[in-house]
């Protein structure tokens, strides 16, 4: 029989928990720490790679409003064609198709960084730029904080939801 993903995950876990970790010497300390990040980053994974296709779908879904607004604000220097393009892009892709959606999500937040950045070198940016900006980064921080809360580095992490936060029909 062929063991699933999550199996597999756990295997790797405990091996180099319970074998390859205690077998190197304390003195090894840098082979020491990097053996328990590899730990602390397959246990992430083991958490995430269930969700990973949804939570991409949800980014992209989110840049693709964001887009739309920045787009109807009328970029300079052709910028809006590139954005209307990156949208038309988001919304052919094959959302079944991680690579894809990942592929197009980048190219669609690529979009939206230059025209950001267009924005801000000849004059201050418009406040509605900013206002669409600013209300997509507090939503999408707050996403990206409750998706690597099991990491361990946020200060604040028992006060966030669980993962699985992100995925019911009310976060939506």
């Amino acid at each position: 029989m062929n063991p699933d993903l999550d199996l597999r995950l756990q295997a790797l876990l405990k091996a180099l928990s319970e074998v390859v970790l205690p077998a190197i010497p304390t003195e090894q300390s840098l082979a020491r720490d990097q053996a328990r990040l590899v730990i602390g980053h397959l246990t992430v994974i083991a958490a995430h790679w269930k969700h990973a296709l949804n939570y991409e779908l949800e980014s992209l879904r989110l840049a693709c409003v964001l887009a739309t607004t920045l787009a109807a604000l009328e970029p300079a220097h052709g910028l809006g064609d590139d954005l209307h393009a990156a949208l038309a892009q988001a919304a052919a892709v094959e959302r079944s198709d991680y690579d894809a959606v990942s592929a197009v999500h980048r190219n669609l937040k690529a979009s939206i960084d230059r025209v950001i950045a267009a924005a801000n070198t000849c004059a201050p940016m418009s406040p509605a730029l900013k206002t669409a900006v600013l209300e997509f980064s507090a939503q999408q921080a707050r996403r990206e904080r409750i998706w690597h809360r099991d990491a361990g580095l946020d200060p604040d992490a028992d006060k966030l939801p669980p993962l699985a936060s992100l995925f019911a029909p009310a976060a939506r």
